[in-house]
């Protein structure tokens, strides 16, 4: 019975958080759209050296299997 109450709470707070950012983040968003828009212009560029950096050193080292095509019916 403990568990149930932790779960609906949980369930609880979650619409709730929800339903607060949906109504406050537009509203933010409207007011200071330049400001957002040059952070967010900032953060994806250092998000794509960030990726560069972890492809350079990580992915591009994955071995990769042959591709092969799905069978079409």
């Amino acid at each position: 019975m403990q568990d149930r109450f932790l779960l609906d709470s949980d369930l609880y707070f979650f619409f709730e958080t929800a339903f607060v950012l949906l109504h406050t983040v537009p509203v933010l968003y409207e007011k200071y759209d330049d400001q957002v828009d040059g952070y967010s212009e900032k953060a994806w560029i250092q998000i794509k050296k960030q990726y560069a950096v972890l492809d350079e050193k990580y992915l591009s080292k994955i071995p990769r299997g042959p591709f092969k095509e799905k069978k079409k019916d």
